[in-house]
């Protein structure tokens, strides 16, 4: 605890002078972020200790990857939090975002019946799990919406190549994360889903894990708006956020998210958090 409280000391400082250069009527910060970051609860915590040390007043604005990057695009967020990272590299390729660092992690997983009709737990990566779900016409949710999920999701049946639109078995739900996993539920059908959206959602929506892809993780980062591009982004606000979410204080805060209800982390900092145990 001394270590994290010297750490945020260090940060109140820099944070402090930030501060004092950005004026009155720029305090107000858009945080572009994505429903599972909202949905698990992570996003509230991750403002309020924002807000506990510096001047600026956070105004979020949710959505899939795909939606924050294009509301980004136009110049209508200060700074993002996504988990796409191809749509990302582009963003940044295309002038119009700065300084990409890795935040937090978690995993994907297919969600599914208990009954397991079409032996998900029994295939031996993704894309052989995609097969059989194809294969025995098993119904699948799709979020359908261009976020970080469903791109990750439209990778795998690449990877088997399948092309699910169009099927009768194949359903798009057009909602955000935890949305999503409730229709699946719903309709007792296959999705896929992060692992903290899934832990938070589990006794709600009555689904099991059935395979979490370990091979690749799904890494959420904070990205800045370009300021030369946009005129109107709070650039000094961005550049603080970033500094605090990267910061051994903005780690912690990930680090300590879900402990207390569920013994573990939900996400794993970039950073470890001193003197946490992730993972519990």
């Amino acid at each position: 605890m001394a270590v994290r409280l010297a750490s945020l000391a260090v940060l109140l400082t820099s944070l402090a002078l930030l501060d004092s250069s950005c004026g009155g009527d720029r305090n107000e910060l858009i945080l572009g972020a994505t429903t599972s970051v909202q949905d698990t609860g992570l996003l509230d915590e991750i403002v309020r200790a924002f807000e506990g040390v510096t001047d600026y007043h956070i105004k979020p604005s949710i959505g899939g990857s795909g939606e924050v990057l294009a509301k980004a695009r136009r110049g209508e967020l200060d700074v993002i939090m996504t988990h796409s990272p191809a749509d990302e590299d582009k963003f940044i390729a295309d002038g119009e975002g700065l300084d990409k660092r890795p935040v937090m992690m978690n995993f994907f997983l297919i969600a599914g019946p208990e009954a397991d009709p079409a032996g998900v737990r029994g295939a031996a990566s993704m894309s052989e799990a995609f097969k059989r779900i194809a294969g025995g016409q098993s119904l699948f949710i799709s979020r359908g919406d261009q976020s970080g999920t469903h791109l990750r999701e439209l990778s795998i049946w690449g990877e088997a190549d399948i092309t699910p639109q169009g099927q009768p078995w194949y359903q798009e739900s057009s909602t955000g994360q935890g949305q999503n996993l409730v229709v699946a539920s719903d309709k007792d059908a296959y999705t896929l889903v992060d692992s903290s959206t899934f832990t938070v959602f589990e006794k709600r929506a009555g689904l099991r894990a059935l395979l979490t892809d370990t091979e690749k993780p799904n890494i959420y980062s904070v990205i800045r708006v370009a300021s030369d591009k946009h005129q109107n982004v709070n650039a000094t606000g961005a550049i603080a956020f970033a500094e605090f979410i990267t910061s051994p204080a903005g780690q912690c805060v990930i680090a300590d998210f879900g402990m207390e209800e569920y013994g573990k982390s939900l996400f794993e900092p970039a950073a470890r958090c001193p003197s946490a145990n992730v993972g519990g």
